[in-house]
């Protein structure tokens, strides 16, 4: 699986999954932009058409496109289904909740494929228990230790005592579909109010 080759690299590969780390975003906005394929036969991305897409940016952007699935060892069509799956969820979380830094997310997502079916389950809880929040999700950096993971945001109006009861139960709904995943979302509150529109 990519999560798998992404994690087990060693010696001279891991030094250059290092080196090639700026152009991952890159990666993921060009290969997720539906613009540069529509069209294409049961959406599956070609990799001879996403080089020659990529033609007009910097050679080392180039040579990354053409290393990263020789890299994973595995088919291109596995990457591209990767990419495609996470583009498709990323738009339709997008319709319910508030993104707060997308590429961010995608590269989670990228190292963290196990957690793709649990979060539109995570998101399912949360507005069954809470149906007048707005939810928020980014990725939190732990600034003590050396980890990282996605955190769904409750953001109300008005905070009682009720709202801790109610995560409790929010995320009892989908907490035991994450034993034994690689990653981890938590779903919390930063007692922030909503911001832009509330029905997101």
């Amino acid at each position: 699986m990519v999560t798998d080759a992404l994690t087990s690299v060693t010696g001279s590969q891991k030094t250059w999954a290092e080196n090639v780390k700026p152009y991952t975003a890159l990666f993921l906005t060009g290969v997720a932009s539906p613009a540069h394929w529509k069209g294409s036969e049961s959406d599956e991305i070609d990799i001879d058409r996403l080089m020659e897409w990529s033609a007009g940016w910097p050679e080392n952007y180039r040579e990354y496109l053409s290393r990263f699935t020789e890299f994973l060892g595995v088919s291109p069509r596995v990457v591209n289904s990767v990419v495609i799956t996470i583009d498709r969820l990323m738009k339709r979380l997008g319709r319910r909740v508030r993104l707060e830094n997308p590429h961010s997310i995608r590269e989670y997502l990228l190292h963290f494929t196990e957690l793709l079916d649990v979060i539109p389950k995570a998101v399912d809880a949360a507005k069954k228990h809470f149906p007048e929040a707005q939810l928020a999700m980014d990725v939190y950096q732990d600034p003590e230790i050396d980890d990282c993971y996605l955190v769904l945001y409750i953001r109300l109006k008005h905070y009682d005592d009720s709202v801790i009861e109610r995560l409790e139960k929010a995320e009892a709904e989908f907490l035991n579909q994450l034993v034994h995943k690689r990653g981890w979302i938590q779903l919390t509150t930063d007692f922030r109010e909503p911001e832009g529109e509330l029905g997101l």
